[in-house]
């Protein structure tokens, strides 16, 4: 099979969630058609492409995003998508709302204006692209810097982290990666971006693939910010019974143990593994307890600490650090 066969054939997977307008050419099947959308039946996601409903309200606002670059690429089939779009597309995190636009690269000579529906950026991409979902996308390395070109410091941090995780920790479906901090700098170096490069090349040089989650990437930025001692990440410890854990953040030098409880924690089936809620919960207070009686400090905290510098740092020094 071709690549592009395969790029149609994974297309087909979830063209057929969308309604477009411009192919229900018998004139009494469109009127139904809006008739529907009247009653709220369906949503429109881009210009002349509608999803249902109740599709549409089952999706968290990662999988609207995709719907809705999905949906930009009925419209724009040879699009290459980039920078937000293409970050979702390859499954990288996102703090905050994602944008309603989408986004593309075009070559320069091509140039073509902008739609409130979709960005168009000329800075051309020379590389082989990528395909996710059938789609064409920008390398995660060129991903990566595009972002951190035109983002927040901790947007592009969480980006980066994630994405230098992804080649340990691949997922099903995503095109596997050996990306290192390196190779994103050289990416950045490569396309000379003419805006945003210096703060680019910060956020880039922060990063670390260790960082498990987003908000144990918001928590790394925030302990920069706050001037807290950069912390050792995924450390094995054991504790009192002997059993050896993983511990997201650990300072030597004070003895203290740095976790994030994110509500992912109660939620997610990876980590879940067939348990409860309630038994997520006895399983972290029993594995603090057996850290905690092996003489080690403990610190834990969640999203509204994690963003903040000023209240990590009390939460932590609370806990013993100096």
């Amino acid at each position: 099979m071709t690549q592009t066969a395969a790029f149609r054939l994974t297309q087909a997977e979830w063209r057929e969630h969308f309604t477009v307008i411009r192919e229900l050419v018998v004139r009494a099947e469109r009127s139904a058609f809006y008739r529907m959308v009247a009653r709220g039946e369906f949503v429109a996601v881009a210009r002349g492409v509608y999803v249902g409903t109740e599709l549409w309200r089952a999706m968290d606002r990662h999988a609207r995003y995709r719907t809705r670059v999905k949906a930009a690429a009925v419209g724009h089939p040879d699009a290459r998508f980039s920078h937000h779009s293409a970050a979702a597309l390859w499954r990288l995190p996102w703090v905050g709302d994602w944008p309603q636009r989408v986004h593309v690269l075009v070559a320069p000579s091509k140039g073509g204006r902008s739609t409130p529906g979709v960005l168009r950026h000329t800075t051309g991409d020379s590389a082989e692209p990528e395909y996710i979902d059938g789609l064409s996308v920008t390398s995660l390395a060129r991903t990566v810097v595009d972002v951190a070109c035109v983002a927040t410091f901790g947007q592009s941090v969480a980006v980066a982290d994630a994405a230098l995780r992804r080649t340990a920790h691949p997922l099903p479906g995503i095109p596997s990666t050996l990306l290192t901090r390196e190779d994103i700098l050289g990416e950045l170096d490569r396309i000379s971006p003419a805006h945003g490069a210096t703060k680019a090349r910060a956020a880039i040089e922060f990063s670390n693939g260790l960082a498990d989650r987003p908000g144990e990437s918001m928590s790394r930025v925030s302990m920069l910010r706050a001037g807290v001692p950069a912390p050792e990440l995924q450390v094995e410890l054991a504790g009192a019974s002997g059993r050896i854990w993983t511990v997201d953040f650990w300072w030597p030098q004070f003895d203290l143990i740095g976790e994030f409880d994110g509500q992912w924690k109660y939620t997610d089936p990876a980590f879940m593994a067939g348990r409860t809620s309630q038994q997520v919960m006895l399983d972290e207070k029993a594995r603090e307890d057996d850290l905690r009686a092996a003489g080690h400090g403990f610190a834990r905290w969640g999203w509204k600490v994690a963003i903040s510098p000023a209240r990590l740092r009390e939460t932590l020094q609370r806990a013993g650090l100096g």
